[in-house]
């Protein structure tokens, strides 16, 4: 029997946490990092609107994600997805579609875990399996989630009780950088660390170089820009010496030196994954985080430069006798 979900009880309980780490001096949860990265950058810190400090935003979302490192889906709750846990009546034996968009999670979000436990109840205990197609491997689609309600030890049936829902989830963006770094916290999530690694270091290189691209067009024929960009500037010189000058150029914040560094951690690890093997790399919980920590930064430092370096007129000085 499936249950119309719009006759059940609302939950008795939700919760759902989508912050940049949490207040290193109060453990109030700090805003979204899309949302308070543009002032750390400005200005090296932001203030929690709780106990007043000044809080270092790197060490807040980086401190978290390590201290959580064991519980991946919790830890990534500082670096840009969400975790939203509720309850919701469940009787045994009944089907109920599930609509996450329904409690707090948003509309065209990416699933990256889901989780299900019994919380008592005066009937017995009642939990949620998945109900979905003959395929082991299956995943959700969307924000709908198929639940089946089943008992947990002995007692009466049919029985009622509650369930919590515990689901971490990433917002959707439709930009080929962005999808990367989804992909890495994918498999952050399942404690795939060596592709979540990769793929956060693709994430960063393929939003500067398009960025770095359309600078030097300004000054110089296409023709040669491309070959530079792909025989020549590896992400390492891009990194440290071409996003440093542009950004001196355009007289906007440079990248916080923690964040530089953090992200050549990344680029090394990368690379020893790709030559050596995930063996030789030797990836830690603790060392996913911070080369996530440092991807996600570093994404949201390119969003945040990005507007002050592509503007101005293409080509504002003529080249006289350049190649095209």
């Amino acid at each position: 029997m499936s249950v119309d979900m719009s006759d059940t009880p609302i939950d008795t309980f939700i919760s759902t946490i989508e912050g940049a780490g949490s207040c290193l001096k109060c453990r109030y949860v700090l805003p979204r990092l899309v949302e308070c990265a543009p002032t750390y950058f400005q200005t090296g810190s932001i203030r929690c609107t709780e106990c007043g400090e000044s809080v270092d935003l790197w060490l807040a979302a980086l401190d978290r994600a390590k201290r959580l490192s064991g519980m991946p889906s919790w830890a990534l709750a500082s670096l840009g997805p969400g975790q939203t846990s509720f309850t919701i009546p469940m009787e045994t034996g009944k089907f109920y579609p599930l609509d996450l968009t329904n409690h707090q999670v948003p509309a065209g979000a990416r699933i990256l875990t889901r989780h299900y436990s019994p919380q008592g109840g005066d009937q017995g205990m009642v939990t949620a399996v998945e109900w979905h197609p003959n395929d082991p491997t299956h995943r959700p689609r969307g924000t709908l989630l198929q639940l089946f309600a089943v008992p947990i030890l002995e007692g009466s049936l049919p029985r009622v009780g509650p369930v919590l829902v515990n689901v971490t989830w990433i917002r959707g963006e439709n930009s080929d950088e962005w999808s990367y770094l989804v992909t890495a916290f994918d498999a952050a999530a399942k404690r795939d660390y060596a592709p979540a690694l990769v793929f956060a270091q693709s994430a960063v290189e393929i939003s500067m170089m398009p960025m770095i691209e359309q600078n030097f067009t300004k000054h110089a024929s296409e023709r040669r820009v491309k070959s530079f960009m792909r025989d020549s500037l590896t992400y390492n010189h891009a990194l440290n010496v071409v996003l440093p000058y542009l950004c001196g150029e355009a007289r906007t914040a440079q990248m916080p030196k923690v964040i530089r560094l953090a992200l050549n951690k990344l680029g090394e690890k990368r690379n020893k994954i790709i030559h050596a093997g995930t063996k030789a790399a030797a990836i830690s919980a603790e060392d996913a985080m911070e080369g996530l920590c440092a991807a996600a930064f570093g994404f949201e430092y390119i969003r945040y430069i990005s507007p002050a370096l592509l503007t101005g007129p293409k080509n504002p000085t003529p080249q006289l006798g350049s190649d095209t």
